[in-house]
Order: structure tokens, then sequence, then C-alpha cells
């Protein structure tokens, strides 16, 4: 499993590349695919508590956009398509 710091910079690459939020299943879903957590048995319970942490962090570029979807800071906080 990726460490702390590159988890939250991929994550911010794929939240930048894709420019909407995107929920916590498609990007565990994702960092798997990119071969980051082959290892990782449940990467969409664990990309729902490494988010979790790194969108209650203050200093965090993430932020929780309610309904398991998490967006970048910059983007104004736009909502999730329903």
């Amino acid at each position: 499993m990726p460490r702390p710091d590159r988890f939250r910079k991929t994550v911010v690459a794929l939240l930048k590349a894709e420019g909407h939020p995107l929920h916590y299943t498609e990007i565990g879903r994702r960092l798997k695919e990119m071969g980051l957590w082959e290892a990782v048995r449940e990467p969409e319970k664990i990309a729902k508590i490494r988010l979790s942490a790194l969108a209650r962090w203050h200093r965090s570029p993430v932020v929780a956009q309610g309904r398991g979807f998490y967006a970048l800071k910059e983007e104004g906080g736009t909502s999730p398509e329903p």
C-alpha cells in the first residue's frame, strides 16, 4: 500500500484529471487498476478510510462532498452528479 503522501498526490492527480468529484468506490477501483493497491483485497473500504481522514486534515486539498463523493478544494466544491 502506498505511503500517505503518495496516496494524497495520486488522489489529487486523479481528481484533477477527472475534473469532477468521484465516489470513494471509484477512487479505490482506479488505484487498484493503476497497480498502487494490487495487494489490497478491499480497495473501496481502504479508500473510504483514507479519503475520510484526508478530508478532515485542515491543510487537505481534498474535501468531502457528501454521499461518499470527494473533490478538490480548488474546484469550488461542485456537487456530484445524481
